[in-house]
């Protein structure tokens, strides 16, 4: 995150003393909206965690299960950054922001009964990102005071995933949770096109839609103190139910054997589309 505010800052001045040294108009930009994720991975591994269960109560008559994950893609994001108009049709920006999205505990949870007991299980999941994005503009005046705008950009992404599994007993109320965090950064592109309105010389709000491509790899988490490990995608084979399980985890070297296939870094995608509103500032 130092690095990101650093980088911010420097970009924010040049900015600034381009605008001022050549008269440029300068602009202020925040919004805010939905967005959907592709995060492919991850929804294999959410769905397959439930369905290995589910298998094992169809094969073991001691087991019986209830429950359904849904899947994950549905986020937040928010965003500033600083515009120069260029000319009327052209202008660019520098921003930055936050990109989130979680799956809640009630969205994983599933119910297993067993010999010993009735158990409760979710698995709630979290991704986020911290971009900087540089993008481009090209402005078309619609009607009055009404524009539309094409925009185009690249960023560069420091991305974080975490992982919780929780246990808890029918009659108990609190969860035991084990989790696994990892973190990585890397490239994305986006564009999209929006619809401004002037409300007066010093303010406009907008509407955007904006497609994104941010597949995030080369995760690095801890797997417990003191030792690090990557972030892997792979396929286990379980020969009791003749199951492939897809899961997702922190491993301190890459999976060997005929029990996995499969075998990749795990990409945290990003990748999808969102729509937001939002204000520009003029000064």
């Amino acid at each position: 995150m130092k690095s990101i505010k650093k980088s911010a800052t420097i970009l924010s001045l040049l900015f600034f003393s381009v605008s001022f040294s050549y008269g440029i108009e300068l602009s202020f930009k925040f919004s805010g909206g939905l967005n959907y994720l592709n995060l492919n991975n991850i929804n294999r591994s959410l769905q397959d965690w439930a369905g290995w269960y589910e298998k094992k109560g169809a094969a073991d008559k001691n087991w019986s299960f209830e429950g359904e994950v849904k899947k994950f893609h549905s986020g937040l994001e928010f965003e500033g950054e600083i515009m120069l108009t260029l000319s009327s049709h052209f202008a660019v920006s520098l921003g930055s922001g936050l990109i989130y999205g979680k799956i809640a505990d009630k969205k994983t949870e599933i119910t297993v009964e067993k010999k010993k007991g009735t158990f409760i299980y979710v698995r709630p999941n979290k991704v986020s990102a911290s971009p900087l994005n540089l993008a481009g503009y090209f402005i078309l005046p619609i009607k009055g005071k009404i524009r539309s705008y094409l925009k185009g950009g690249i960023g560069w992404y420091w991305a974080k995933y975490i992982d919780w599994q929780g246990e808890r007993e029918l009659t108990e109320t609190e969860f035991n949770f084990s989790s696994q965090i990892a973190s990585a950064k890397g490239p994305a592109f986006e564009g999209g096109l929006g619809i401004s309105v002037e409300i007066n010389p010093y303010l406009q709000l907008f509407i955007e839609g904006i497609a994104r491509k941010a597949k995030i790899s080369g995760f690095q988490g801890e797997i417990k103190k003191g030792e690090k490990g990557t972030l892997f995608y792979f396929e286990e084979y379980d020969s009791n139910l003749d199951f492939w399980q897809g899961k997702v985890e922190i491993l301190s070297e890459k999976p060997d054997g005929e029990e996995f296939r499969s075998i990749q870094e795990a990409v945290v995608d990003f990748s999808g589309f969102s729509v937001k509103i939002g204000v520009i500032i003029k000064f």
